[in-house]
């Protein structure tokens, strides 16, 4: 008996010593699994209002404006335009007539020019990566041209395709550009131009 208690005080004190024994130490992995806590943003001071992000324009982008195209305003006279567009310019304005500038080399269906009095009145496009004022752009429907321009589209008959339409949007504010989307039988625009009266309405171009 003498034994067995003994054996009993012995298992006793062992089992006491267990529970004072330090907690383990965490590894060093499994410190690295944690992530660390971002600090949340100081709380902006009273009375100061947070500005929203503003969405960006996608018509705004791009050279396309309706007073004029990339670094040229409309109405300018011709050494204007030559001197700010800096990159020569193909064709020849010999006199007040109509004529048509273009670019050269990799922007050369980019733009037309109309040039007329020597002076910028127009400009033509008919590639589907240029957006036009308002968002429209070839290769549109009519239907979303007329969701893009609700309130100044004007839908005439096109010259030369019987099923074909324009889309003549009016200007904002008395005197101001206009911009006129061709569209094919199909209802797709095929080319859009920009400018003032009369020459915005030329059909044919400078031909």
């Amino acid at each position: 008996m003498k034994q067995l208690g003994s054996v009993m005080a012995l298992g006793v004190a062992l089992a006491l010593a267990g529970c004072g024994r330090a907690p383990e130490t965490p590894s060093t992995d499994a410190e690295a699994a944690v992530p660390e806590s971002t600090p949340a943003p100081a709380p902006a001071a009273a009375g100061t209002a947070t500005a929203a992000p503003q969405a960006a324009d996608p018509a705004a982008q791009g050279p396309a404006r309706l007073d004029g195209y990339g670094p040229l305003t409309l109405g300018s006279t011709l050494d204007q335009v030559r001197a700010a567009w800096k990159a020569p310019l193909q064709g020849d304005v010999p006199d007040d007539y109509c004529h048509a500038l273009r670019p050269q080399g990799a922007q050369a269906e980019d733009v037309i020019l109309m040039i007329e009095g020597k002076r910028l009145v127009r400009y033509d496009v008919r590639n589907d990566r240029t957006v036009a004022p308002g968002g429209g752009k070839v290769g549109m429907s009519l239907g979303q041209l007329q969701t893009l321009y609700p309130d100044r589209g004007d839908l005439t008959p096109h010259k030369y395709d019987e099923r074909g339409h324009n889309l003549r949007v009016r200007p904002a504010t008395e005197g101001g550009a206009l911009v006129n989307f061709e569209i094919n039988g199909d209802g797709n625009v095929t080319a859009w131009r920009v400018g003032k009266t009369p020459q915005v309405d030329y059909v044919e171009g400078c031909s």
